[in-house]
């Protein structure tokens, strides 16, 4: 009897994490919630009314930590399988494997290659310095006055990073516009702005970087009397979240006194 060829799949795929990390970091929520392993159906089933056992593991140096078998009687309809590891299997950090092996009506085994997934409960530091705005006034207002113009477009200032950041790191700015002076109420709508920052050296890294809020209509605009605009910054590695900023607030007031209009086109 020739040798019975082992078929080798793909690594599965684990749910909310992000397939381009080559380090598999676990989002903090699936830490807390568990993690769903997706295992898409076999090529080759064993013939109709015989069964095929599906077999996921999961391994830290080599020992298995956690297992999960289950019998499907052919022909199998599904195109794809959900196995659940649960968060107890994810307390301890450091580097696991998931993986998945089928066995047909005849035992023979057909295993997948390993999905590395890294388990870190560090917090992630919500605390960064926040942002500045170089062309407020004493009173920290952008006003009629303010050079350049603001509707030439704000100037926001990235301070200095973390010492944990790397280049390709991606620092991404976001802008809320507000009727009021002190960020309160609700985000007037459209203003919001987002703007992702690839970090493309290390003197981006320790000496941070502007960006600049534009267009001035729908983004600033809206703000003339007595308004404000908050600004923060959320730091990526991959699609991973690794620090965010303190909100900071800048004040908006496009009204001259004595003036029916606000300044500004």
């Amino acid at each position: 009897m020739p040798p019975v060829e082992v078929l080798v799949y793909d690594a599965p795929t684990v749910l909310g994490v992000d397939e381009n990390d080559p380090e598999g970091y676990i989002p903090p929520d699936l830490l807390l919630k568990g993690i769903d392993v997706r295992v898409p159906i076999w090529r080759e089933q064993s013939p109709d009314g015989e069964q095929d056992t599906l077999i996921v593991e999961l391994k830290r140096n080599g020992a298995v930590e956690f297992t999960s078998t289950t019998l499907y009687t052919t022909p199998i309809s599904e195109s794809e399988f959900i196995i659940t590891i649960g968060p107890e299997y994810l307390l301890n950090d450091g580097v696991v494997e998931v993986s998945y092996m089928t066995r047909n009506w005849l035992s023979n085994p057909h295993p997948s290659l390993p999905r590395k997934l890294t388990i870190d409960h560090t917090p992630i530091p919500e605390n960064l310095t926040e942002v500045g705005f170089p062309d407020v006034n004493l009173y920290g207002y952008l006003n009629c006055d303010t050079v350049p113009p603001i509707w030439e477009g704000v100037e926001v200032k990235i301070p200095p990073l973390p010492d944990f950041c790397r280049v390709g790191d991606i620092c991404t700015l976001e802008w809320f516009g507000y009727l009021s002076l002190n960020g309160s109420g609700s985000p007037i709508a459209g203003t919001y702005k987002r703007i992702d920052k690839r970090l493309l050296s290390d003197q981006e890294i320790q000496n941070g970087f502007s960006v600049t809020i534009e267009p001035y209509r729908p983004h600033i605009e809206p703000m003339q009397d007595r308004a404000s605009a908050v600004a923060n910054y959320t730091l990526y590695r991959g699609t991973r979240k690794i620090g965010a900023s303190f909100k900071e607030i800048v004040k908006i007031d496009r009204v001259i006194p004595g003036e029916e209009l606000p300044c500004g086109p």
